[in-house]
């Protein structure tokens, strides 16, 4: 069981770096620094991956770990303490997801826009530019 203990430990540990480069990032956009998205992207999918093995780890050794029921209850206290700090790092790193998802929405959106105003402004030099030259046509004629 201390084997199970010391991967979630571990687990915890990777959760927290999981939530320091979210915290990290959203920061950046803050000040609308978006140049590490991918370096951003990349980290979490690793820590992902990471905890991902971890938990196999875990159920691994707590299938292998031949802990009696008395010892079970010896570290009762402890698992639902490290279950808590999960159960904390996750609710904190879902409310920095829904604040990145709703600033990478809002950049979205604006860039959309800006892409709408300047194909108006192309449309509006074009048809000036045809205008133009129809008329310089038609002096020249």
């Amino acid at each position: 069981m201390e084997e199970v203990i010391q991967f979630l430990k571990l687990k915890n540990k990777y959760y927290q770096k999981f939530f320091t480069i979210s915290t990290k990032f959203l920061e950046e956009t803050n000040s609308d620094h978006w140049d590490n998205l991918k370096f951003f992207v990349e980290n979490r999918e690793r820590l992902l991956n990471i905890i991902r093995s971890l938990d196999q780890k875990i159920a691994r050794a707590f299938k292998e770990s031949s802990t009696s029921e008395d010892e079970m209850n010896s570290y009762r206290e402890t698992l639902k303490s490290l279950f808590a700090q999960k159960r904390k790092l996750g609710d904190q790193i879902v409310a920095i997801d829904l604040q990145l998802i709703s600033k990478i929405d809002a950049m979205k959106t604006q860039t959309i826009k800006k892409l709408q105003t300047e194909v108006k402004t192309s449309h509006h030099l074009g048809s000036f530019e045809r205008s133009s030259s129809k008329r310089r046509k038609t002096k020249d004629a």
